[in-house]
């Protein structure tokens, strides 16, 4: 009876065995199915996706069509890859050697001549001067006296970023610096050089002109703010990058302020808060004046 017993229980464990593998075999084949099953719809989905993709959508006059309908984006990709060329093979310029600058190749002939005649820088600069006066004068006018503070508001946020990246990258004085005792900052006092305020600040007035269309001084200033690229140029007063820059920042910064004057004056009305509004409106928007109740 204890042989059966035994033959019983080893019959069953046997049993239970075979169960278990087959369970464990099922199992594995199940994980397999499932993996395939991720690993197609994976798949499909990522076919799906590219399907979808806006550029399988093209066709051949598509192509021509952006050509044809949008030049400049397309001339600044062809740009794009040409100065992608440039930079990667062009040589470096060694640390003792003065900085490459294409501006100061083109005016090296008034470079000389302003060297020779001294009266001559003198004279320039003094009018360069007074044109930087005409652009504070007009930034400050318009709120002081039309109370339109966007301008302002715009060389403020302007020269508090070109002082804090004039401090932070301090660059060399270029050779062959033309200085004169009646540029502004008048007196050969110390600078900074990047980036050129004297460019932004015309920008800036100029933007405002424009909005205002008050047309003929704003191309006045446009003239004079070409001449003044030049003469800077000419003096070494500022690198290229300076001007350039600062006819960006001058764009920029007139943006920053206009979305930040037109925020708080869509803030002050949610809040009910009464203020006197300038007649003058610049963009549709009305601006605060100083005085509120």
């Amino acid at each position: 009876m204890n042989g059966d017993t035994f033959h019983n229980r080893n019959s069953s464990s046997s049993t239970l065995s075979k169960r278990n593998s087959t369970e464990r075999k099922g199992d594995v084949t199940e994980m397999k199915k499932k993996s395939a099953s991720a690993t197609a719809t994976e798949v499909g989905g990522y076919g799906r996706w590219l399907g979808n993709a806006y550029f399988m959508k093209w066709r051949m006059e598509d192509v021509f069509g952006v050509v044809k309908y949008h030049p400049i984006p397309c001339i600044f990709a062809a740009s794009l890859l040409f100065f992608m060329g440039v930079e990667y093979t062009l040589r470096m310029i060694p640390a003792s050697a003065p900085p490459f600058d294409l501006g100061f190749i083109v005016t090296v002939p008034l470079n000389r001549l302003l060297a020779a005649k001294p009266a001559l820088n003198t004279l320039f600069a003094g009018l360069n001067t007074v044109f930087v006066a005409m652009q504070t004068a007009y930034i400050l006018g318009t709120f002081l006296i039309e109370g339109r503070p966007r301008a302002t508001i715009s060389a403020l946020f302007m020269f508090t970023f070109r002082g804090i990246l004039g401090y932070a990258t301090q660059l060399p004085l270029p050779e062959d610096f033309l200085g004169s005792g009646v540029d502004f900052p008048v007196g050969n006092v110390s600078f900074f050089l990047f980036y050129s305020g004297h460019v932004a600040a015309s920008v800036i007035a100029s933007l405002d002109m424009k909005r205002m269309q008050r047309w003929e001084m704003a191309r006045v200033f446009d003239a004079l703010n070409v001449l003044q690229v030049v003469r800077l140029l000419s003096t070494r007063g500022h690198y290229t990058i300076d001007l350039a820059v600062g006819i960006g920042a001058g764009i920029l910064f007139d943006s920053m302020a206009g979305n930040y004057v037109e925020t708080r004056t869509k803030l002050s009305a949610a809040n009910g808060i009464g203020v006197e509004y300038s007649p003058k409106h610049e963009n549709g928007v009305k601006y605060q004046s100083v005085s509120s109740d």
